[in-house]
């Protein structure tokens, strides 16, 4: 009797538990389900949107690109990425945030938009959006400024230190004496004022016999970069920039080149923009010439340079020859 009682019992518990377990798996294929459910009615080309966004966040976040606004280079983005998905308009806020403008789809009809992780339309909250992030300066860390690192050298010649380092526009050719770091000065001139910043060009090339790139100039100026980073490593006082280097020409030769560095080196276009005869501090202590940015459009071999008598030319961009004239942009 006492047997059957206690063998109820179990069988009670038993039912109890089965039941408890039923529900819990059906609570299971119903959440899975419902799961599945809510992922079809996320459209494909929100999935690709998503995608594509997380997609230039990692780009930006692990490349040195450089940014002059919000806007990120279309073509910069094109070189960079394989996507099918294609905007008119690409941001990247000062918040870490994507913004899609205006975007085709594959296989998707219409314009899309994308901001915050989310897919939109054209609301009034997405327009709000657009408009700030387009209008936004970029959050620039600008190191030191030039007042910080100007110098009296009388070494270098330099016995007073001209007031448009910290008030005015600089002329273009004012000398400075620069600590770049906290035992070295050299002299620099400066090459553009917008009276926010100042670029400036050393007088004499920091390193002699290095190649443009070894073998066509396709790529850039790579082997000069590179260089030129090494070299300027211990330049502390002068801060890492994401640098654009750029081919001048119209139609360009090589891909722009973003890297992080302490300088970079002059263009063609900067240079003869001073003045087609170059003023004699753009070449003196040279012992043959310093490579430029820009790349020969007629011969895949060639790059430009200038040489010891201040005229402009063509080199091989395998050649030793020449050297590297660094430029530092310096906030005022």
């Amino acid at each position: 009797m006492i047997l059957r009682e206690v063998k109820g019992e179990y069988m009670k518990k038993s039912n109890i538990i089965s039941i408890i377990l039923i529900v819990v798996l059906v609570s299971f294929v119903g959440y899975y389900a419902y799961q599945q459910l809510n992922q079809e009615e996320v459209q494909p080309y929100e999935t690709k949107l998503i995608n594509y966004s997380n997609e230039v966040k990692e780009l930006i976040t692990n490349s040195d690109y450089s940014f002059d606004s919000t806007l990120i280079d279309s073509e910069w983005l094109d070189n960079n990425l394989e996507s099918t998905i294609s905007c008119a308009e690409v941001y990247y806020s000062n918040d870490d945030m994507v913004l899609l403008h205006d975007c085709e789809v594959p296989n998707e009809e219409g314009k899309y938009y994308f901001y915050n992780k989310t897919y939109t339309e054209q609301t009034d909250e997405y327009k709000k959006a657009y408009e700030e992030i387009k209008n936004q300066e970029i959050n620039i860390e600008k190191g030191n400024l030039l007042s910080d690192i100007v110098t009296i050298d009388l070494e270098l010649g330099i016995e007073e230190i001209d007031s448009c380092s910290n008030e005015g526009i600089c002329p273009t050719g004012t000398e400075f004496a620069i600590q770049v770091n906290d035992s070295t000065a050299y002299r620099f001139y400066v090459l553009t004022d917008d009276g926010e910043k100042v670029e400036l060009i050393m007088d004499r090339n920091l390193v002699n016999h290095v190649v443009w790139a070894p073998s066509d100039n396709g790529d850039g100026p790579t082997d000069t970069l590179e260089q030129l980073q090494q070299a300027t490593e211990n330049w502390t006082n002068i801060p890492l920039r994401n640098y654009r280097v750029t081919d001048d020409n119209v139609d360009k030769v090589y891909d722009d080149i973003h890297i992080k560095t302490r300088a970079t080196i002059p263009s063609y276009t900067k240079l003869v923009g001073i003045d087609p005869v170059l003023p004699n501090w753009l070449y003196n202590n040279l012992e043959n010439g310093y490579w430029l940015s820009s790349a020969s459009k007629s011969m895949s071999f060639y790059a430009w340079i200038v040489q010891a008598d201040g005229t402009i030319d063509t080199a091989d961009v395998s050649s030793e020859d020449y050297g590297i004239r660094p430029v530092i942009t310096i906030y005022k």
